[in-house]
Order: structure tokens, then sequence, then C-alpha cells
């Protein structure tokens, strides 16, 4: 657990980087858009990570398609990692840090 833990701060750690070099590069305001791409990437690792999904719907179909055999799994089940955690860790407080700016 304490692996997962760690791992986490550290994706999120690289997360902002990733982001603060974006915006440094791009010339867009920090603040305003860290929250926006936190949320945005957390969704995306989620969707990504799942199966049972409209993704994993879209694959299984076209594969299907090829096969000849469409596969009925109606159950998500999703595998989150540390980087999945460590998203959502910089989205929480790229949260607090954003209303903190503007309150």
């Amino acid at each position: 657990m304490n692996k997962v833990i760690g791992k986490s701060i550290l994706a999120s750690l690289f997360i902002g980087l990733i982001v603060w070099g974006a915006s440094a590069i791009f010339s867009f305001s920090y603040v305003n858009w860290s929250f926006l791409i936190g949320l945005g990437l957390s969704v995306i690792l989620y969707l990504l990570n799942s199966s049972g999904g409209v993704l994993s719907n879209v694959t299984n179909f076209e594969a299907s398609e090829a096969g000849g055999k469409i596969q009925k799994d109606r159950e998500l089940k999703v595998n989150v990692g540390a980087v999945f955690y460590g998203s959502v860790l910089y989205t929480l407080i790229s949260l607090i840090l954003t209303v903190m700016t503007f309150y």
C-alpha cells in the first residue's frame, strides 16, 4: 500500500510538472486550466482502464466482426493504478489551489 501511495504522489508531481511546462510553452494560465486538465486526465484514465464500458463495447464489437463471435460482458470492471490515483490527487490539489486563488 505504501508503494501505491508513493507512486501516486510521484505521478501527481509529474503531471503537475508536465502541465506547468505546457503552460510555459503554450502561454496559458496554469491556475485557470490545471483543474480542468486534471479532471480530463482522470476521466480519460478511468475510461481507458475500464472493461465493460462504452469504449470496451465498441472495441469488442469491432473484434467480433472480424472473428464472428460476440462477447457479452455487461459488468463494468475498472483496474486503476497509481497513475490514476495520482491524477485524482493532482485534480483535488489543483481544485483547492484554484478555489483559494479566486476566493
